[in-house]
C-alpha cells in the first residue's frame, strides 16, 4: 500500500462529520446560506478545520520522511476535503 493510500485510509476512517455544526449552519438566515454556497459547502470551508489531529495522525500512519513538508500537508488536506465532501454527499441537508 502506498504512503497516500496508507494515508487516504487512515483519514477515512477518523473523519466524522459533526452534525451539531451542520444544525447550527441550518440555523443562520437562509441569505447567508445561499452566500457560503449551502449548508454543505459552509460546513466544508469552516468545519473542515476541526480536522487537525486526524491530518496529523494520517501523515504519521503514512510514515512519510519529512512529515511537516507542506507538499505533505497539502496532500492530507486535499485528501481530507475529498473525504469530508464525500461524507457530506451522503446527507440529506
Amino acid at each position: 500500500m502506498s504512503k497516500l493510500e496508507k494515508m487516504k485510509n487512515s483519514l477515512l476512517s477518523s473523519i466524522e462529520i459533526d452534525m451539531q455544526q451542520i444544525e447550527e449552519i441550518k440555523q443562520q438566515p437562509q441569505s447567508q446560506i445561499d452566500l457560503m454556497g449551502g449548508v454543505k459547502e459552509w460546513y466544508r470551508s469552516t468545519g473542515c478545520s476541526n480536522y487537525y489531529k486526524e491530518i496529523v495522525q494520517a501523515i504519521k500512519s503514512a510514515e512519510y520522511k519529512y512529515p511537516d513538508s507542506d507538499s505533505v500537508w497539502e496532500k492530507a488536506e486535499r485528501i481530507k476535503d475529498e473525504i469530508v465532501r464525500e461524507k457530506l454527499s451522503y446527507l440529506s441537508i
